[in-house]
């Protein structure tokens, strides 16, 4: 198969990704068009025969075709190149599509998904709730979907349980919401001592991956978050975020309501131009560091517990949410 055609396919399977029922061949039309991409019903089906026989779309009765398992890994690993930048520009559509109102703290907030075992249920229950009690998560709201309950657009199957998280980008939907526009800079490894933090230790830029940096440093081995709950020393995740200087003084008593929301996790801002945890900074920009999303997973992973996340996964109503200490007793 030729290069263009291979890449319509996948235009297809990527439309189907993003639906949580099956499409036919005319509303998977429908959303190319939309995209600006023009393809007929007649091609559609020819390359939905072609994804069929190769295993990667799968038929269901009259309702359409949707996506199996070994397709969403294809368009995962396919054109990693063409990738470069979407983890940044993922944050910034769910970002843009929040629409959360801290007065009222009600409305959708960015969530990371995660998904482990029902049987590693208990114990990864304990884990997370000593990171939550000892304030290393992005907020304090979390929501735990059983076998067969949909949370968003994810239906955990039999055997496994999804953990939504407030994800760290949360913070920019409502700083923006605010009128405080921010800027990610990186994500990394932040050490913490005598639960202060110290300096980061590994940084990946957003717009220079393909993958959460969280993500990479839990599969990595390379968190200590256990140990920074229990001595206050260690490793844990952590995003470099940047502000216009003026909006600094706003920034911080912003980071004092989030808190009181549920949604706190800023852990730091700094002074116009200055360095902030030996990160340099341009005249009349403010820098600030806020807890990783993933933090209570990592905790889970560190544990000796499989988990597969997913950072900035989607919008959740935020009352759909409850507090830690109901979730995880």
């Amino acid at each position: 198969m030729d290069e263009r055609s291979r890449r319509k396919i996948l235009d297809v399977l990527r439309v189907l990704s993003e639906s949580d029922k099956p499409l036919g061949g005319t509303r998977i039309a429908h959303a190319l068009a939309l995209a600006g991409k023009d393809m007929s019903q007649r091609t559609i089906r020819y390359y939905l025969s072609i994804t069929d026989d190769e295993g990667l779309t799968q038929q269901v009765g009259r309702r359409g075709r949707q996506l199996t398992l070994l397709g969403r890994r294809e368009l995962e690993t396919a054109y990693v190149m063409d990738k470069v930048g979407f983890v940044a520009a993922r944050a910034e559509a769910l970002i843009f599509g929040m629409d959360f109102k801290l007065r009222q703290g009600k409305g959708t907030v960015a969530v990371n998904l995660s998904v482990l075992r029902a049987k590693d249920l208990p114990r990864a229950k304990e884990v997370m709730r000593q990171v939550f009690q000892a304030g290393y998560s992005l907020g304090d709201r979390l929501l735990i979907g059983e076998p067969g309950q949909r949370v968003g657009s994810y239906v955990p199957g039999p055997g496994e349980v999804v953990v939504a998280t407030v994800c760290s980008i949360a913070i920019n939907g409502v700083m923006l919401d605010e009128g405080v526009p921010m800027t990610n800079r990186f994500g990394g490894l932040l050490q913490v001592s005598e639960h202060k933090p110290l300096r980061f230790t590994q940084i990946i830029n957003y717009d220079a991956t393909t993958l959460d940096p969280l993500e990479i440093f839990i599969k990595g081995k390379m968190t200590t978050v256990k140990q920074a709950v229990a001595t206050g020393e260690g490793v844990i995740g952590a995003s470099f975020r940047e502000i216009p200087a003026p909006a600094a003084e706003k920034a911080r008593r912003l980071a004092v309501r989030l808190e009181r929301a549920g949604l706190g996790g800023i852990i730091l801002v700094g002074r116009p131009g200055q360095p902030l945890l030996e990160v340099p900074l341009a005249p009349g920009r403010v820098g600030m560091v806020v807890r990783g999303g993933l933090n209570p997973m990592a905790a889970v992973e560190e544990d000796g517990l499989v988990t597969i996340n997913r950072a900035f996964s989607q919008l959740l109503p935020f009352e759909q949410l409850s507090h830690w200490e109901e979730v995880l007793a």
